[in-house]
C-alpha cells in the first residue's frame, strides 16, 4: 500500500470564521487535523498584523512567546523580500498555500485524555500570484512542516510548550508511491471542491 493507492485524508470542513481563521473543527483526529491543514493554508504569510490576530485566535494560552516568535519570523521574511518589517501584503500579491499530505500521530501528555494532543507533519506547496496575475515561476514544492495541536477550550488549539515539544517525532520522507511513507502514516488530503 502507499498513500497513491490509499483512499485520501478528507479534511473536516468548519463550522465558523472568527479573527482570519476557519473555526468549529470536532474533537477528533480528524478534526485536529482538519484544523491544522486550514491554519497553514490560510496563514498571512507575508501581513505580520493579520498573522498576529490569526495566531492569537489559534495558539494555546498555556504557550508562551509563540505568536511573538512567529510573527517575528513574517516580519524577517518581509525584509528578506525588501519590505518594511511591518506591514500587509504588497497590492495584487497573494500567496496559495496547498497541502498535499499529512502524518498526524498521538503524544501523550500529563493531565490530558489521549488523542487531545497531536503532532501534524505537512507536505506543501505555494505559490505566489503577482499583480499582473501572472504565474509563480519558481513556486515552493514539497515542502515540509510540522505542528503541535491540543484541545483547550472547546477547540483545536496550536502549542509549542517545551514539554509537548520534545515528543516531537520525525517522518519518513513522503512520497506518494512509497510504502514506506504509507506505512509510517502519511495520507494524502483531498481538498473538497
Amino acid at each position: 500500500m502507499t498513500p497513491a493507492k490509499a483512499k485520501p485524508f478528507h479534511l473536516v470542513a468548519p463550522t465558523g470564521q472568527a479573527n482570519g481563521i476557519s473555526t468549529g473543527f470536532p474533537h477528533n483526529t480528524k478534526g485536529a487535523i482538519s484544523m491544522a491543514v486550514y491554519f497553514t493554508e490560510e496563514y498571512a504569510l507575508l501581513d505580520d498584523q493579520k498573522a498576529r490576530q490569526q495566531l492569537e485566535a489559534a495558539v494555546s494560552p498555556d504557550t508562551s512567546g509563540y505568536v511573538d516568535q512567529k510573527v517575528s519570523e513574517v516580519r524577517k521574511l518581509r525584509e528578506g523580500v525588501g519590505l518594511p518589517p511591518s506591514g500587509g501584503n504588497p497590492a495584487g500579491l497573494t500567496f496559495t498555500t496547498s497541502v498535499k499530505a499529512v502524518r498526524a500521530k498521538t503524544i501523550r501528555a500529563e493531565g490530558l485524555p489521549l488523542g487531545d494532543v497531536l503532532h501534524i507533519w505537512f507536505v506543501y506547496d505555494r505559490y505566489a500570484t503577482g499583480p499582473d496575475g501572472g504565474a509563480d515561476k519558481n513556486p515552493l514544492r514539497d515542502e515540509t512542516s510540522d505542528v503541535i495541536v491540543k484541545w483547550q477550550n472547546g477547540a483545536w488549539k496550536l502549542t509549542n510548550e517545551p514539554e509537548l515539544w520534545a515528543k516531537r517525532t520525525y517522518p519518513v520522507a513522503y512520497d506518494p508511491d512509497s510504502p514506506y511513507a504509507w506505512q509510517d502514516g502519511w495520507w494524502q488530503v483531498l481538498h473538497e471542491d
